[in-house]
């Protein structure tokens, strides 16, 4: 897996590039300092993944930036990574072609999650960007929603999950069959691409879900 990360700050780059190695096996972290240096780069890379790019550095002149790498590179998912964390700045982000907001606040068992949603076709956008109103609806993702992953009643069924309520309790609570609620939760663990209930209650906690 080849990811180009974006950022003139040394050490935010190498403290991101040894947790992307630690939960990537086979990661190569291709770096640059500078909206200049990320296009010259990309244009030698053979195998691009995805590109994590600071939206306030030197050349991104906001998100035209953006729109330049995405020239660049129209086929690899470019995740923005920011510092300010504003619900404006991440709507205009996502309606400019970015496949994720990614806060520089977040930890980093939640950043990795976020990538690997991102990674593997879903758009995402933690809640705390979402304050002042919804993004547009589409594949979008969000920590704490999934906003359209997930189904409400998938959801719903995902809560009671995390409160550790088992199949036949969270049947009886919603007055559905228990095999409706194993069908929903095959369909959550498809979407969140993991095996079991454990994982997906894992992955739902690390991106902020509350029960």
């Amino acid at each position: 897996m080849q990811i180009l990360l974006v950022d003139d700050h040394h050490l935010f780059r190498d403290t991101l590039e040894a947790l992307l190695k630690d939960s990537f096996d086979d990661a190569d972290v291709l770096h640059a300092a500078n909206l200049s240096e990320a296009v010259d780069v990309a244009k030698k890379a053979k195998t691009l993944d995805a590109v994590l790019l600071d939206l306030r550095m030197p050349g991104m002149n906001g998100l035209a930036g953006l729109s330049a790498m995405r020239h660049e590179c129209p086929d690899v998912p470019v995740v923005i990574l920011s510092g300010y964390e504003h619900p404006d700045t991440a709507r205009a982000s996502l309606q400019a072609g970015a496949a994720g907001f990614i806060p520089k606040t977040m930890h980093g068992a939640a950043m990795l999650s976020a990538l690997r949603l991102v990674l593997s076709g879903v758009r995402y956008v933690p809640d705390l960007t979402l304050s002042g109103g919804d993004l547009q609806k589409g594949d979008a993702a969000s920590g704490g929603e999934l906003a359209t992953g997930l189904t409400p009643r998938e959801r719903e069924i995902l809560r009671h999950l995390m409160k550790g309520l088992q199949n036949k309790e969270i049947a009886r609570l919603l007055d559905i069959e228990c095999v409706t609620v194993s069908l929903h939760l095959r369909s959550v663990y498809r979407k969140f691409n993991v095996s079991n209930r454990t994982q997906a209650v894992r992955l739902a906690m690390q991106l902020g879900w509350e029960s």
